[in-house]
């Protein structure tokens, strides 16, 4: 009589044949397996994930542009950012914030502008936040617009700075949203209570 394979071997087997499913995939030049493959190596093999992150970047996978961006910008910021304008051209909000991020500290506030405005239309929070940020200072109408829009979509952060626009001349708004901003855990909120 010969001995059932445990379904714990029959797990594992499973895994093996579907890892080596992508790295044919991978290195027939599938973006995402390769993108697949860098993130299951990260933990046990940084150099072997990093490796992969670029292959797939280098194949036109987006997420990995953004993440090789991310890994040489303290070595390689000019190839840092061409990673990352690549990948917001390819639609990555990370990447627009990032860059506009940048350009903001490099004190270039209308390219800030453009990127978060470009992350915000793709609905991202932060970029909205940014550009309250960024706005506060020279026109507080549009500031509290864009906080108005992040808050709506649940950015604790723009609760509380859209609070602090209003608390002069709307206590009880002021409070209601630095109310809901604590009960999301934004600490200034929570000491403002």
């Amino acid at each position: 009589m010969s001995k059932q394979p445990s379904k714990l071997s029959l797990r594992g087997a499973g895994r093996r044949a579907m890892h080596h499913r992508y790295e044919v995939a991978a290195e027939a030049g599938d973006g995402g397996a390769m993108l697949f493959l860098a993130t299951k190596l990260a933990p046990d093999d940084p150099e072997g994930s990093r490796a992969w992150f670029r292959r797939a970047a280098e194949a036109g996978n987006v997420p990995a542009m953004y993440i090789v961006g991310l890994f040489i910008e303290p070595h390689d910021p000019d190839d840092s950012r061409m990673w990352l304008e690549r990948a917001a051209k390819g639609g990555h909000n990370d990447a627009r914030i990032k860059l506009g991020v940048q350009a903001q500290e490099a004190g270039d506030p209308t390219q800030a502008r453009q990127l978060y405005e470009q992350a915000a239309q793709d609905g991202s929070t932060i970029a909205m936040f940014n550009l309250g940020l960024l706005h506060e200072g020279s026109d507080p109408t549009v500031a509290r617009g864009w906080y108005e829009k992040a808050a709506e979509k649940g950015d604790a952060d723009a609760m509380f700075n859209l609070g602090r626009m209003l608390e002069a001349d709307e206590p009880n708004a002021a409070r209601a949203l630095w109310e809901r901003a604590a009960a999301a855990g934004q600490p200034e909120a929570q000491e403002r209570l």
